[in-house]
């Protein structure tokens, strides 16, 4: 059965849209967004020739210019709330399918606005300064507007079926609304193009009962969306606003009274999410003290129980009352817990055998219960905040804390990408010689020097042996060169360098990229050869 008429709104390369947007490129510059591959380009990068699945190392060989920037899917969300607010303004409610791509009931914002032609023009305007490129189209069925919209034309219903019956089988993935579903999907249209069913018409001929016995539910959605049917993707509008409850504690000085009324704010939070049918994404724990305030925000995974909310908020008080030696903070007056990031619920629905998360959750259970323990302190994780090199582009934070973002701005002088993907927390001393057996040094104009020979360049690494019990990164950096490594080419090398106003911690360096087995980066500082990290 043909699905209602919905219409779309599509911003190509979204993720470059994005990073333009919070300032971290130029418009007119080639970009590209990068997860393991190339994911998003602008323009300027396409016309170069880069496109899509490059590696990075290929993406510079073709535009050597070319601004490459990690892929951050926080950011993504982030800013395309502006582009929802914007569409808003226009269409009464729109469902995201992603960030980049939503829909939404096309008939009763077209006829507002004078035919749809118009509604367009207005979508495109409003969205604008977000997205210098976005399209926008009409047809029935969720798949068939999002692919009109790719073609920025309206399909009249009469003509849905043969619309959709030119696309490749792989079309289906344009309305996949994240990476799970989109690896749930792959394995039934996987199976169907190996039998030759290349394109959605000829999926669409197909027997229900025998894709539906065959593929289970996922090839019952297949064959309605290739149909033009509407389909409910995972991913909503999430409602807007907070839920907030408090309490006077009349003085609670111990974690047994206050975990009282942690237990009956709980109650009520869960209680009023449930009346809404509503989950919330954060939980913010604010507690007043007779000598100070003390806040902190918690993820939430899924439906969150009273259980789960007395549980984070009893250690989190605990943790903040336990440690009133080290910080006196008096006893608790006041307590006030804000469901915050609320969508739907069953739009996070876990699967009907059980999730491969309860592993995760039990062991996010036991760290928060260290933390609680040891203060919030005291349990960290490590944090990309950028820097020149490796070592410096990351910061050790409170584990599952959320701290203001950080906004991943150009760093001028870093080491070229891509990075060594173990990163040494202390650097390795080792011995880097020339093909002529002298070992090599680095002249004040950031160039290799040998004293034995005109044409310096490396030929051998060795792990400088520790002498007593070697550290943890000396005895990893051992285990991957246990004796001298052949070196067969290298890059570089490029100095860096930084805080020159504090002579405690600033620094000079000659970076070099190894080629040998397996690949190091490494760098003379100071006197020494040291490895900071190893390529894989």
């Amino acid at each position: 059965m043909i699905g209602t008429m919905r219409g779309a709104l599509w911003v190509p390369h979204w993720p470059v849209a994005a990073a333009v947007s919070s300032a971290l490129a130029d418009p007119e510059e080639p970009v590209a967004v990068c997860d393991r591959r190339v994911a998003a380009l602008s323009p300027s990068a396409r016309s170069a020739g880069v496109r899509i699945g490059d590696t990075r190392r290929r993406a510079r060989y073709l535009c050597p210019q070319i601004r490459l920037l990690d892929r951050d899917r926080e950011r993504e969300e982030r800013v395309f709330g502006v582009v929802l607010d914007a569409v808003e303004e226009h269409v009464a409610s729109c469902v995201i399918v992603r960030p980049g791509l939503i829909t939404f009931g096309a008939k009763a914002p077209a006829r507002a606005a004078g035919g749809f032609d118009r509604l367009a023009e207005r979508l495109m305007e409003s969205v604008a300064e977000q997205a210098e490129e976005s399209h926008v189209g009409a047809g029935c069925g969720l798949l068939a507007a999002v692919l009109a919209a790719q073609d920025r034309r309206v399909v009249p219903a009469r003509e849905t079926a043969a619309f959709l019956s030119r696309y490749p089988l792989t079309a289906l993935y344009e309305v996949a609304g994240g990476e799970a579903m989109r690896r749930e999907w792959a394995e039934v249209i996987d199976t169907l193009l190996t039998l030759g069913i290349t394109r959605l018409g000829d999926l669409a001929g197909l027997d229900h009962s025998l894709i539906a016995s065959r593929f289970g539910a996922t090839g019952s959605i297949l064959l309605s969306l290739a149909l033009g049917a509407d389909h409910a993707v995972r991913y909503t509008a999430a409602p807007r606003g907070e839920i907030t409850v408090r309490t006077a504690t009349e003085g609670a000085g111990r974690a047994e009274q206050a975990a009282f009324y942690a237990k009956r704010l709980a109650d009520e939070l869960a209680e009023e999410l449930s009346r809404r049918m509503q989950v919330c994404g954060q939980l913010t724990v604010s507690a007043q003290f007779s000598t100070g305030q003390r806040q902190r925000t918690w993820s939430m995974d899924g439906a969150a129980t009273s259980r789960d909310i007395t549980d984070r908020v009893r250690w989190q008080i605990s943790g903040w009352l336990d440690d009133r030696a080290a910080r006196p903070l008096g006893e608790l007056d006041y307590l006030e817990l804000t469901a915050e990031d609320l969508s739907p619920a069953g739009t996070n629905q876990s699967s009907l055998f059980g999730s491969s998360r309860r592993s995760a959750e039990q062991a996010r259970r036991s760290v928060l219960r260290l933390q609680s323990m040891l203060g919030e302190d005291r349990v960290l994780s490590p944090r990309l905040t950028g820097g020149r090199f490796p070592a410096g582009a990351t910061r050790l934070e409170a584990w599952n804390s959320r701290p203001a973002p950080v906004k991943q701005r150009p760093w001028p002088g870093a080491i070229p990408r891509p990075w060594p993907a173990i990163v040494f927390p202390e650097p390795v001393p080792i011995e880097l010689r020339c093909h002529c057996g002298e070992g090599l040094e680095v002249t004040g104009q950031v160039q290799l020097f040998c004293p034995s020979c005109l044409d310096p360049r490396p030929a051998t690494l060795l792990v400088q042996p520790a002498s007593g019990r070697p550290d943890p990164s000396r005895a990893h950096a051992l285990c991957r060169y246990p004796g001298t490594a052949e070196i067969w080419s290298h890059a570089g090398p490029w100095q860096v360098s930084g805080r020159w106003w504090d002579p405690h911690t600033s620094y000079r360096r000659a970076y070099l990229q190894l080629g040998s087995l397996p690949g190091a980066l490494v760098f003379r500082g100071e006197g020494r050869w040291m490895l900071e990290g190893i390529y894989e």
